[in-house]
């Protein structure tokens, strides 16, 4: 009975006598162990992107670049410009952006479409629409 109270101990003392070699990195590595375990709860990456939500409403200017980004890739044609930027009733941004859709010489002939894009208050598309097409050269009135 002695011998399996003398394993105790010595496989504790083991496990003991093999962090002290690392002590004088086992003290850095102690750290780590107590930051992993309160940097899972709280310093980690994914953590902050979840707690992002409180800080999801987009600023017209983040705003601006969502709807730019959106037109470039889903309606393929050359962004021209955004037009128009709103918040929507439900906190998210109605922007206008306007693509060249056809380029023509003299650049007055143009075709230019003018797009609807709306995004959530995360910077989601939600929705886009077209909303009319016209010649460069020809006055339009603005939204």
């Amino acid at each position: 009975m002695p011998d399996p109270a003398n394993d105790q101990s010595g496989h504790d003392n083991e496990s003991e006598s093999t962090e002290p070699p690392s002590s004088s990195d086992g003290e850095e590595a102690s750290t780590p162990v107590d930051a992993n375990d309160g940097g899972t709860d709280q310093d980690t990456p994914g953590d902050e992107d979840v707690s992002s939500p409180s800080n999801e409403t987009l600023t017209l200017v983040a705003a601006q670049q969502q709807a730019e980004q959106a037109a470039e890739e889903l309606l393929d044609h050359q962004f021209e410009g955004i037009i128009k930027a709103e918040t929507s009733d439900s906190g998210g941004w109605r922007t206008v952006v306007e693509v060249i859709e056809r380029s023509a010489i003299p650049d007055t002939q143009d075709i230019i479409g003018r797009y609807e894009i709306i995004l959530d208050a995360a910077g989601k598309v939600t929705g886009y629409e077209l909303l009319e097409r016209y010649r460069r050269n020809e006055m339009k009135k603005e939204l």
